[in-house]
């Protein structure tokens, strides 16, 4: 070989390089990363139905292929058997939104013993989870601040009620972290005040049993001043229990619903709510998973909030329903 070729493959070859890293530096790849969706709240419920089309979108623009995007139909059993198929394709993350946090645990050991990242959307995993300590084997969480939140509810009731009252809760359904979280930031919210919770009832996540719920709690206590509800729909049903019974209570909900925006917008019971965008929170959570795959990040069991702000009819422009 002649010393001027050998030169001449050696430029070649530092220019290859160079635009190889130069490349990377700028985050480029050629790699297709490939994603599962575990919607184990299922579909049928508008919140979770919201997150997965977020995550869905982002992932569209972000150019990650989704590899399955399944329904567990709030059915731990069918989101185990949908996990295991998740296993079998090999993505290389996996966006879930759990049904229940103790058997999601179990699940993402499974899914990280083979590899595959995770991040939670929206719902804590474990036995007792607590927002401050994250499950150790999740990528991450994303998740509004359960307890700042509701605190802020709860100061939204001090502010309608500065006397004071009889303060009925609608809780969600059993086996959801969220239940106690809610409960706990609320009652942190109206602390210092000189609101008493008398009676709770649990809703379901769902307007007619949230109806019933109130119905319930006004038969036994008529003079109650204010409901907190867990969830918009199930205060939009609490609403009309209280309009039906002549009462004059004020309902606060959670999660910025279409459901309860329009009925804050209307007037009347349904006084305000604590803004949640579950379609942007999917779409937080999928730009997480590629930065963490990409590495740009590198999460272990991080712990991600977004904002989520009181919305009465005064501020109602700011929140847009994405449920």
């Amino acid at each position: 070989m002649s010393k001027r070729l050998g030169i001449a493959i050696v430029s070649f070859l530092v220019l290859v390089v160079a635009a190889t890293v130069g490349a990377t530096a700028q985050g480029k790849t050629n790699k297709t990363y490939t994603i599962a969706i575990d919607n184990g709240s299922g579909y049928g419920f508008p919140f979770p139905a919201a997150e997965g089309k977020g995550v869905a979108a982002m992932a569209k623009k972000l150019g990650v292929k989704v590899v399955a995007n399944l329904d567990g139909k709030n059915d731990p059993q069918k989101e185990a058997a949908n996990v295991q198929d998740i296993i079998a394709l090999k993505p290389d993350g996996v966006l879930m939104m759990p049904s229940d946090a103790a058997e999601a645990a179990s699940l993402v050991d499974k899914l990280s013993a083979a590899g595959i990242k995770v991040i939670s959307v929206h719902s804590l995993v474990g036995a007792n989870a607590t927002i401050k300590k994250v499950y150790p084997k999740l990528t991450a969480l994303v998740i509004e601040n359960e307890v700042g939140a509701s605190a802020v509810a709860g100061r939204m009731a001090k502010k309608a009620l500065p006397n004071g009252g009889k303060v009925g809760l609608v809780l969600g359904q059993a086996g959801y972290a969220e239940v106690g979280l809610r409960k706990t930031g609320f009652l942190q919210g109206i602390k210092g005040s000189k609101l008493k919770v008398v009676t709770e009832q649990p809703g379901d996540w769902i307007a007619t049993k949230g109806q019933a719920a109130c119905q319930g709690m006004l038969s036994g206590n008529p003079d109650i001043a204010l409901f907190y509800s867990e969830s918009d729909d199930m205060g939009v049903g609490c609403a009309k229990a209280v309009q039906n019974a002549g009462s004059k209570a004020l309902v606060i909900g959670m999660g910025g619903s279409k459901l309860g925006m329009a009925a804050i917008k209307k007037g009347g019971a349904y006084y305000g709510t604590v803004c949640y965008k579950p379609y942007d929170e999917g779409k937080i959570a999928m730009q997480r998973m590629y930065d963490n795959l990409t590495g740009k990040l590198h999460d272990k069991a991080k712990l991600v909030f977004y904002d989520t702000p009181g919305i009465t009819k005064a501020n109602a422009s700011k929140c847009v329903g994405q449920w």
